[in-house]
């Protein structure tokens, strides 16, 4: 068997069937960027000059549309191959400005063949006439797993073009990671079960606390989708309870050992059971006892410290309010503020520009990962972040963007550091979001707000200002 089909045999095979435009789909960066590169060296899939200019002249009405500087797209390192080949890549790493010309041509019919990560089936809203599923797994947090139902039909459903196409044209290419017969398999699944995205995260409790008391919000818990669920599918445990103890006094012939077992399961089942009936309350009393321990809820409800900290509507609302209240934000230049706030924004897996000094000392930074730790400690309850980490090199990058002259000057440092810009700029853009959180501290801490809406300010220049990140 092949190992792998290249993405000239699947572009000359598509093109040959007349099954283009196609959304071509990798479970890797690497992959998307590497078929770029590999169409921009072969000797096949070069459209006409003609189609060439009327790619180009289409760019041209995009960049103007959304107020792109010419430069961001024109200086890309996949820029000919796209308008050689018509095709190009789209996945996280890339700039949004890049993402979003990719998208506008795709939804123009100008696109030929997407090369794409799974997250663009559930992100962008753009059908194609064919669809290519080279593997029949995706990375995760741990490890590579089989897609689900809906992540096949989120890749799948993009086949088909309204008012174009007859019918949309799903295809499955053999390979080493790619087996046909599991991806049918998993077609073949029903849907997966409608679950609750709510859970007791710190930005949501302190914001509810607010204007209701801690009765009222166990009450709204109470009476939740996510209780609900989590009520339902105890039902279905327990029910499984009822039979095993009905098989006990049916079944005669049972020895000692094998009754002894199905109790013993029996009653597991039932405390499984409670347990995840009382889940919901349970998560939200581990929230309320992390705050209390941290200064933001005592009994009457919100403290002074919680009341201004609940303005931060952020993941790291704990962070920053601990940081705040313990000065380490005080009295700084903007710099300083976005290269403490820009460590903690990104995530420790990512690479992030080293090439120059810090603007801050390691013990700056060692002082902001001891608040960290203390609030990993003390704060046991549900969060919707993975581990925060203090990571010098996030700031280093943010601050080296805030130093640049232009996004050009900046990429070109990113590439010699090794760093994917898609995730420089969303490093910047969540730096941005947070010092934006803390502007909204105008009234209780003035002096800090005026230094964050500075340095926000300074983060957010074309290519990465609010205009554009709103449309």
């Amino acid at each position: 068997m092949q190992r792998d089909f290249p993405v000239t045999t699947i572009l000359d095979e598509l093109q040959r069937d007349n099954l283009l435009p196609g959304i071509l789909f990798r479970t890797s960066r690497k992959q998307c960027d590497d078929d770029v590169t590999r169409l921009s060296k072969a000797k096949i899939g070069t459209i006409s000059d003609h189609e060439q200019q009327e790619l180009r002249e289409r760019i041209d009405e995009i960049l103007i549309k959304y107020s792109i500087e010419r430069e961001v797209i024109t200086e890309h390192a996949h820029f000919a191959a796209l308008i050689r080949t018509a095709a190009g890549a789209h996945h996280a790493g890339q700039l949004l400005q890049w993402r979003l010309v990719l998208e506008e041509l795709m939804s123009a019919g100008k696109l030929r063949l997407m090369i794409a990560t799974g997250t663009v089936a559930a992100g962008v809203d753009f059908p194609a006439r064919s669809v290519i599923i080279t593997a029949h797994s995706k990375r995760g947090a741990e490890g590579f797993n089989n897609l689900t139902p809906s992540e096949f039909q989120q890749m799948s459903g993009r086949a088909g073009r309204r008012g174009k196409d007859a019918v949309g044209i799903c295809l499955i290419a053999p390979g080493h990671f790619s087996d046909a017969r599991v991806i049918h398999e998993v077609a073949n699944r029903p849907p997966e079960p409608l679950r609750s995205a709510y859970f007791a995260a710190p930005s949501s409790v302190l914001n509810l606390l607010k204007y209701r008391t801690v009765d009222d919000l166990k009450y709204m818990i109470s009476n939740s989708l996510a209780s609900f669920v989590d009520r339902k599918s105890a039902s279905g445990i327990r029910l499984e309870a009822d039979e095993l103890e009905a098989k006990l006094n049916e079944d005669s012939d049972l020895t000692p050992d094998q009754k002894k077992k199905i109790v013993k399961r029996a009653r597991r089942r039932r405390r499984e059971a409670e347990e995840l009936e009382q889940r919901q309350l349970t998560q939200l009393d581990l929230s309320l006892s992390g705050l209390e321990a941290l200064g933001y809820l005592d009994s009457k409800g919100l403290t002074e410290k919680g009341m201004w900290a609940a303005e931060l509507c952020t993941s790291l609302v704990l962070q920053l309010a601990d940081a705040i209240e313990e000065g380490l934000f005080y009295d700084i230049p903007a710099i300083e503020l976005a290269a403490l706030v820009g460590s903690i924004a990104g995530d420790a897996h990512r690479v992030y520009f080293s090439l120059a000094k810090n603007v801050l000392e390691r013990e700056r930074y060692d002082a902001l990962a001891a608040v960290v730790d203390r609030v990993k400690k003390t704060y046991q309850g549900p969060t919707t972040t993975s581990e925060t980490k203090v990571i010098p090199h996030g700031g280093l990058t943010v601050t080296t963007w805030m130093c640049s002259d232009n996004w050009s000057n900046f990429a070109s440092l990113l590439k010699l550091a090794g760093v994917a810009e898609g995730d420089a700029a969303r490093l910047v853009t969540q730096t941005a979001d947070h010092l934006s959180q803390i502007c909204r501290l105008y009234e209780t801490h003035p002096e800090l707000a005026r230094t964050a809406s500075e340095a926000r300010d300074a983060l957010l220049r074309p290519p990465l200002s609010d205009s554009l990140l709103i449309k």
